[in-house]
């Protein structure tokens, strides 16, 4: 039966003789044919081991025939056939599938033997140390083999043969490879032995002319990366972190091998300048000797061996140089700011030569960001550095003190108020307005763009103070006097002293900001004072807590022994506010000594002076003995205004609001009616003058029988 292919070529007078499907027909047996020639090769080759002198190459030039005829095939079909064809769809479909099928065979057959060809190129080119050729004839061999994959190629035991070869091959080469390196690049150590010396050799273990070849095949094989992490790991941790934390001497021997020594000549970090130079003459080898070798094919852009180093470790390199170095030469103080401006240049001419042999990445990399960032760097060490040397004071033990201030006769003398009296004042609050003075001192020679940082660490320091002190101290400021009145002392000290600085700020920095510490003084001042009367109060507890215990007073009448019981509370009330002067009369200004024990007994004296008024029936015995405690109260209540520098007893009425009032009761307990209304004085003597007139009839119906002459008395207290 004659094709419609045929036919419809016939009538338009553009068939060949030879008929299309015959031809296909004939194609497609010979494909089949050299497929099955070219499995059995490959078979006997790879899978029998079987001795074949047929060559692949040959198979490969049939297959590049088959594959030119089935192009002039497929072309005549699709510009001569194809468009006369349309109207018999079935038969076309045919043809092109058969093409279809046809091609894939001839490129699955051609995978095999490019396969082939590559593996053999490979193992050839290792035989004869052509390296490079090696590894990219084995690359080659990947990607055909990934071809072969995607034409889901039928017969596996010859790809599993090929793949297995390829492993081999590949292994056998790496592994070669490898060696001639780990040879070539050598870091040698005898810091273990305490010889203090290291050094790197570059071996001669490949000629020159074949380094940059074996580079590039290591590269190739994706082995070069692993090779050089592993080296700049001990090159970091030994030559680098040895050269910026010791004193060193580099020696350069040129002698095969060539190698540099560095020599450990003290166990003391080097001035950077030394360390960088260090560093530069071990990059400079390590270029010159090895690592300028290109590592890139032709036609790629350009990437050195040093390159590639530095793309490994730069980033762990500058990490180091900035811990190891830069970090710990950034000046504390502002005069050795011209020193670290020379640091700077040093170590940007450092940071370029690095850039010039493409160890680090240009513009921007950590190591020259950070050199750019130098120039603020001294004022954050500096803020640093007076925060922590801040806290350190705040924690130091209270109880170490110095005298400060103006003894009160001088403050008087000289008619200013804004003199701070003489007291007890912490060693560390005095050393703490020393370090906001050389805060001052420092911002003064900082560039007005620096400079306020620094006044603002000053703030920063006086803020702390009011949260770090009290809670540092907080159990020995609240529960023992002492530390409370020198706390206290040094709250109203610290603030006194800001007024001071703040006009100091002003006058020297002169900045474009406000620069004052006033407004933190009432808060300081605040703080003093609240946990000093809360110290006050905790005492007039403790006080009031000894004259009321078992109610005394109460009971003189029926029981006598109660005086004695009296006689002690009050006994033991003079002998904690004696204690108190002990501890508070060379600690606090004269002034609020005076005050704090004024008012401590003032409160003594308002509850016994209660308790006494409390009392209806007063025996006269009973009052002797009162009398006779009252003299002992007030005598050594006086005492307690005797401080070492002046006798204050005679102002005591200032301090204590009822000491005329008690001993006006004193003097009531003792006397005679005539004697009392003597000293009422019609409501004019000393006695009115502290007593009202329902007081003192109280006390006379107490101490007197109720007589025609006790009723004379009380009309006469009017």
């Amino acid at each position: 039966m004659s094709s419609i292919v045929a036919e419809v070529l016939r009538s338009t007078k553009k068939l060949a003789k030879e008929n299309v499907e015959v031809k296909v027909c004939d194609l497609k047996r010979k494909v089949e044919d050299i497929n099955l020639e070219v499995h059995e090769t490959l078979k006997t080759h790879y899978v029998e081991f079987c001795p074949r002198y047929i060559k692949v190459e040959k198979l490969l030039d049939d297959i590049n025939d088959l594959s030119y005829e089935f192009d002039n095939l497929n072309n005549q079909i699709e510009k001569e056939i194809k468009p006369q064809m349309m109207t018999s769809v079935v038969e076309l479909g045919d043809v092109v599938e058969d093409l279809k099928r046809i091609k894939s065979l001839i490129t699955a057959v051609q995978c095999l033997c490019l396969a082939h060809q590559y593996l053999e190129e490979a193992k050839n080119a290792y035989s004869q140390g052509s390296y490079f050729i090696s590894a990219d004839s084995l690359l080659h061999y990947e990607k055909v083999l990934k071809d072969i994959g995607t034409k889901k190629e039928k017969n596996t035991a010859i790809i599993s043969a090929l793949e297995m070869e390829f492993i081999l091959t590949k292994e056998m080469l790496t592994d070669c490879l490898t060696e001639l390196f780990y040879k070539k690049l050598v870091i040698i150590s005898s810091l273990a032995e305490k010889k203090n010396n290291l050094s790197i050799e570059i071996n001669e273990s490949i000629a020159s002319d074949d380094e940059s070849e074996i580079l590039i095949a290591l590269k190739l094989l994706k082995e070069l990366k692993p090779f050089l992490e592993e080296f700049g790991t001990h090159f970091l941790h030994l030559i680098c972190d040895t050269v910026l934390t010791n004193i060193t001497n580099i020696l350069i021997h040129s002698k095969e091998p060539s190698s540099i020594e560095i020599q450990i000549i003290k166990d003391h970090n080097p001035e950077p300048e030394e360390a960088f130079e260090a560093l530069k003459t071990i990059f400079d080898f390590l270029q010159k000797e090895f690592f300028h070798l290109p590592i890139t094919k032709k036609g790629e852009e350009a990437r050195s061996l040093m390159s590639e180093f530095g793309s490994i470790i730069g980033e762990d390199f500058c990490s180091l140089v900035i811990e190891k170095c830069l970090n710990t030469a950034i000046p504390k103080q502002s005069k050795q700011s011209e020193t670290f401006h020379k640091l700077i240049f040093t170590a940007e001419e450092f940071c370029k030569s690095l850039q010039c042999m493409e160890f680090l990445s240009s513009p921007r990399n950590k190591l020259l960001d950070f050199i750019h960032e130098m120039d603020t760097l001294p004022v954050d060490k500096m803020v640093q550095e007076f925060m922590s040397r801040a806290r350190s004071l705040m924690q130091k033990n209270l109880l170490q003190t110095i005298e400060a201030g103006t003894e009160s006769y001088e403050m008087t003398k000289s008619g200013t108020t804004f003199l701070f009296p003489r007291c007890q004042i912490s060693v560390s609050v005095k050393e703490l307005i020393g370090l906001l003075l050389e805060i001052k001192k420092e911002a003064k020679n900082m560039s007005p763009v620096l400079a306020p940082r620094l006044y603002y660490a000053a703030r920063n320091v006086c803020m702390l103070y009011t949260s770090v002190v009290f809670t540092y101290h907080k159990k020995e400021i609240e529960n023992i006097p002492r530390q409370t009145a020198i706390y206290y002392n040094n709250c109203i000290y610290f603030a006194h002293q800001l007024c001071k600085i703040s006009s100091l700020y002003q006058s020297d920095l002169q900045l474009d900001i406000p620069t004052t510490f006033v407004d933190l003084n009432p808060e300081i001042r605040k703080l003093g004072t609240e946990v000093f009367l809360t110290q006050m109060r905790n005492q007039k507890e403790q006080l009031l807590e000894l004259l009321q215990e078992e109610e005394e007073y109460d009971s003189l009448l029926v029981d006598d022994g109660a005086v004695n019981k009296a006689e002690k509370a009050i006994r033991l009330c003079l002998c904690q506010l004696q204690q108190l002067k002990k501890v508070w009369d060379t600690i606090l200004p004269l002034e609020v000594y005076f005050k704090a024990i004024g008012t401590l007994f003032n409160t003594c004296l308002e509850e016994i002076i209660s308790h006494v008024f409390s009392m209806e029936d007063i025996a006269a015995e009973s009052a002797a003995q009162l009398d006779g405690i009252f003299s002992i109260l007030l005598k050594q209540g006086q005492d307690l205004f005797k401080v070492s520098v002046m006798d204050n007893s005679a102002s005591i009425h200032f301090y204590v609001k009822r000491w005329f009032k008690f001993q006006e009761l004193q003097i009531i307990l003792s006397a005679s009616s005539r004697e009392i209304v003597n000293r009422w004085g019609g409501g004019k003597g000393p006695l009115a003058a502290h007593l009202a007139s329902a007081e003192v009839k109280h006390l006379i119906r107490a101490l007197f029988l109720d007589t025609d002459g006790r009723a004379a008395v009380l009309v006469k207290i009017t």
